[in-house]
């Protein structure tokens, strides 16, 4: 960053009297702004007073000053990390002094000069940030992509077209969904970076088993895929705990770590050095496939080396776990050729297997081609994980006769499912879409009965009215 952009890079012995006119300008900026501060503090206790739109209200205008003051704290660090003046206390590193000085701790310290490099160098970004477009959150995700993404990434990222992309991403999802985009968005610019970044990652995998007096002590670092692999086996063996259930939630784990280990022991095939794969679903579109498939090919042509000119081929959505999580490309390579493969296709309107009334339930491939439309809970506010959910019925098993098909099959979570039969909600369908720079995924509207609108979502293509229009039922299980 050039240090001409920091008055804090003048040392103070020469500033010149604008500089110093302007330094006090900013300081009798801050002590009006502490002033009001004491003013709201002493309103505080009418708060309680107000109605909820007041508060709302409220709460949006705070939130804008809390942006405004963090792009001026992030000026105020970058100018004196530009400016040196730090270098004379002792301190090991810019991120020790900021976290002794303000008392933070280096990590909240770390995540605070993150943010204002971020804000300095992507000033679109901060531009939306100080006028609520985005949320901090939103800066703290493209922070946390912009320090770990390669060169020729970060220089798309800063550019006023990467920037805008990204931005038209932000204004659309939540910070947590955001996150995710951001890293397929990275992957799609450089999928070799991304192979790479995985292969890293690879090489710095351990895993001990410490006997001790205590027990045997389990200390692991390992890559973003076997990481999400071994989440999947832990939860599939480690169901939601009874109303009685005391244990913590890392003594619940460590239990299912327990149970997988038993019950690969218990299976007839397994013998010393036997391993069994769980289900890893992996979602791609066609043009995703061909580009796969072209990959591979110039990768054979070229005597198996992995290094690809990144110019040969045109770029292409990653492959994504159910969540939308972008697998790296040896990762897909290696499942391709190495696993019960489950080939999920779906329709422009998500049609997929239709079993019609033989069975009841959503098993197998079924569920795997909802899980791969919806992707999430379909309750807009919710985002919950497929692996979570359950597959509601739209039109209802036992009240509507209805068929046991991926058209009539919505991803729920629990709460929501419940929801959905205790208040008789309508659910209409939105085709798949990827304008909001997620994953490709079916969006719902929930109505109650009298056809009010209670859970919406701005359509985004043809909408396929699909719910039930009937009179209230009893709540029961669909």
């Amino acid at each position: 960053m050039p240090s001409t952009r920091y008055l804090s890079s003048v040392p103070r012995t020469a500033q010149t009297p604008a500089v110093t006119t302007r330094a006090s300008s900013v300081g009798s900026a801050v002590e009006r702004l502490r002033a009001a501060a004491a003013t709201l503090r002493d309103a505080a206790p009418a708060v309680q007073a107000l109605r909820a739109d007041e508060r709302g209200a409220l709460l949006k205008q705070v939130d804008l000053v809390i942006a405004e003051l963090t792009s001026m704290r992030g000026e105020l660090l970058v100018a004196e990390q530009v400016g040196g003046g730090w270098r004379g206390s002792g301190d090991p590193s810019f991120e020790a002094w900021r976290g002794r000085t303000a008392r933070t701790g280096v990590r909240a310290a770390a995540a605070q000069v993150r943010q204002a490099e971020a804000l300095a160098e992507l000033p679109h970004v901060r531009s939306a940030a100080v006028e609520g477009a985005i949320t901090l959150e939103h800066v703290d995700v493209l922070a946390r992509v912009a320090a770990g993404v390669p060169e020729p990434v970060r220089q798309v990222m800063t550019s006023d077209a990467g920037q805008a992309e990204l931005l038209g991403i932000a204004r659309r999802v939540d910070a947590g969904a955001f996150g995710r985009a951001a890293a397929r968005w990275a992957a799609r610019v450089d999928a070799e970076a991304h192979e790479r970044g995985h292969q890293a990652q690879r090489a710095a995998r351990y895993l001990h088993l410490t006997e001790t007096p205590d027990g045997t002590r389990v200390n692991a670092l390992l890559d973003a895929m076997t990481g999400h692999r071994l989440r999947l086996a832990l939860e599939s063996v480690s169901p939601r705990p009874a109303v009685d259930d005391e244990r913590t939630a890392e003594q619940r784990r460590a239990d299912a770590l327990a149970v997988l280990a038993d019950t690969l022991l218990a299976l007839p095939e397994t013998r010393s050095g036997a391993a069994a794969r769980p289900h890893v679903s992996f979602v791609m579109d066609v043009e995703t496939w061909a580009g796969l498939r072209d990959r591979q090919a110039r990768v054979i042509g070229g005597g198996g080396t992995q290094q690809t000119d990144a110019g040969e081929a045109r770029p292409f959505e990653p492959v994504t776990l159910d969540d939308g999580t972008p697998v790296p490309m040896n990762e897909v390579a290696r499942a391709l050729c190495d696993c019960e493969l489950t080939r999920i296709v779906l329709d422009a309107d998500g049609a997929a297997v239709d079993l019609g009334r033989t069975q009841r339930t959503y098993t197998g491939a079924q569920r795997r081609a909802v899980v791969a439309r919806d992707r999430s809970c379909g309750w807009p506010t919710c985002g919950a994980p497929a692996r979570w959910c359950e597959v509601h019925h739209i039109r209802w098993w036992d009240r509507d006769g209805s068929r046991t098909s991926v058209e009539n099959g919505a991803l729920l979570c629990s709460f929501h499912h419940h929801e959905v039969h205790r208040r008789d909600l309508t659910i209409t369908r939105t085709a798949p879409d990827r304008d909001d720079g997620d994953v490709a995924r079916a969006r719902y509207t929930f109505a109650a009965p009298g056809g009010q609108v209670v859970a919406p979502v701005a359509p985004v293509g043809p909408v396929a009215p699909v719910g039930p229009v009937g009179p209230v039922a009893p709540v029961g299980p669909d």
